[in-house]
């Protein structure tokens, strides 16, 4: 039986236990993925996967379950569980009922035929190809490729109902030189299909960041510079602060440092944020987010100014606004188990608009500064924007030149305050998990070495 019929099935067997509403979430997936440890192929495997989630409404009284499934009777037996905890609940002061039925802004078709058709063989090459362009003298101790073929299905009993087949594909490499003191290097890849996947050129890049890594000395002292964080560094420290404060329910609990600031200014005119959840070069883009809203492309922070929060179904009834499609159960990295995950109210693709200015332009125009090349963990506090980030291999920037690379210092300053002092946006946007983001330098953040 297909996902459609079987969500909703489940939902007529939930409202036949005594639900006064049900929802079902239906996901079925064949993953492929290569290990590699050492430079060699540890493994291929492939995975199938398949199981729902089920939600239960009882006069007010919320229950959740969910199975994978073997047998059409495990969907049966998730929805009477379902049931029976909503007989245990408390009733919930805040839900009203799921999404009705919506039609979708347009048509969407991200499901790559290179991953659809995709083998073991397929994945055996790719690696091999990223392995012999790193070249002698460096070598890969760790790398995975995954790709991914995922059906979803959903229904509930006020109508809402959709059905999306897509593709994504994942790549995490490391890289590092011979020798008593090595260098490391890292490269990801996140797509809906592996077209964009230059296996040479990510093997060189590899290469040239292990061996910058090995050739990078200490810092020593203190500088306040422009700094350059690349599209893998920013995109994680954007959904570490940006992501969290757009979050509506972070709002409505006084957890979000922008939860009064709608219209207001929280960046200067070169922050222009947007939720594109059409891009196809993304695998999390979708006609409809995991609750069954709608999604739609929408301003975030246009030239610096906050345009609107984001929020799920319960949530917006919780504050009395209008869903925005931003309900996130799949991951960009994993596509099983992804009924058992809870959701996240996040921008399915939290998109900085690309500038004109290319990497070597923005060097060149400083007389002292930095760019990053890998921090050790790209983390930011959510609330306050603080940060002090350990700088594992930074070019260093004299005069419009690079002199050569530095390590072990960190970067320091609050990412809320750097978002008013961008001085230049890059031409080279790149998917990144939840984001598609370009290099992009800061003014005034601080280096800091031992003494």
């Amino acid at each position: 039986m297909d996902l459609e019929r079987m969500s909703k099935k489940t939902v007529h067997n939930v409202l036949e236990e005594g639900a006064k509403e049900a929802e079902a979430y239906l996901v079925r997936v064949r993953s492929l993925t290569a290990y590699i440890d050492d430079d060699m192929i540890k493994n291929l495997e492939v995975k199938l996967d398949q199981g729902l989630s089920v939600k239960v409404s009882l006069n007010g009284r919320l229950g959740q379950s969910s199975s994978t499934i073997f047998h059409m009777r495990d969907l049966e037996e998730c929805g009477a569980k379902a049931v029976a905890l909503a007989k245990l609940s408390r009733p919930d002061p805040y839900f009203k009922r799921f999404p009705g039925f919506q039609h979708p802004n347009g048509s969407l078709d991200v499901c790559s035929e290179d991953i659809v058709n995709a083998t073991n063989e397929t994945l055996r090459d790719k690696v091999n190809n990223i392995v012999s362009a790193v070249g002698e003298g460096v070598r890969i101790p760790r790398g995975q490729l995954r790709v991914a073929v995922i059906e979803r299905a959903l229904a509930n009993s006020n109508g809402a109902a959709y059905r999306e087949i897509g593709t994504m594909a994942y790549a995490h490499f490391t890289s590092m030189t011979n020798g008593v003191d090595p260098g490391e290097g890292c490269e990801c890849y996140y797509s809906s299909g592996l077209s964009a996947l230059d296996t040479e050129e990510m093997g060189r890049k590899l290469r040239a960041k292990a061996l910058n890594a090995q050739g990078a000395k200490h810092y020593k002292g203190k500088m306040t510079v422009p700094v350059v964080l690349p599209p893998e560094e920013l995109a994680e420290m954007l959904l570490a602060s940006v992501g969290y404060s757009l979050d509506g329910e972070n709002a409505l609990r006084h957890r979000s440092p922008w939860g009064e600031m709608v219209e207001k200014e929280v960046g200067n005119t070169l922050v222009d944020l947007q939720d594109r959840p059409w891009d196809p070069r993304s695998s999390l883009s979708c006609q409809y987010d995991d609750e069954g809203t709608p999604t739609r492309e929408r301003p975030l922070v246009e030239k610096g100014v906050l345009r609107t929060l984001l929020y799920d179904a319960y949530h917006a009834q919780m504050g009395g606004v209008v869903a925005t499609g931003s309900c996130m159960r799949r991951d960009p990295t994993d596509a099983l188990n992804l009924y058992r995950r809870g959701s996240a109210t996040l921008p399915i693709n939290l998109t900085w608009r690309a500038g004109r200015s290319s990497l070597e332009d923005m060097i060149s125009e400083m007389k002292e500064g930095v760019v990053i090349e890998k921090l050790a963990a790209p983390d930011v506090n959510s609330v306050t924007g603080g940060f002090a980030l350990e700088v594992r291999s930074a070019k260093y920037v004299r005069d419009g030149q690079v002199e050569g690379h530095i390590d072990q210092c960190l970067l320091v300053g609050n990412f809320y305050q750097a978002l008013k002092k961008v001085s230049a946006v890059g031409s080279d946007p790149t998917v990144h998990g939840n984001c598609i983001v370009p290099s992009v330098r800061f003014d005034d953040l601080e280096i800091v070495g031992s003494e």
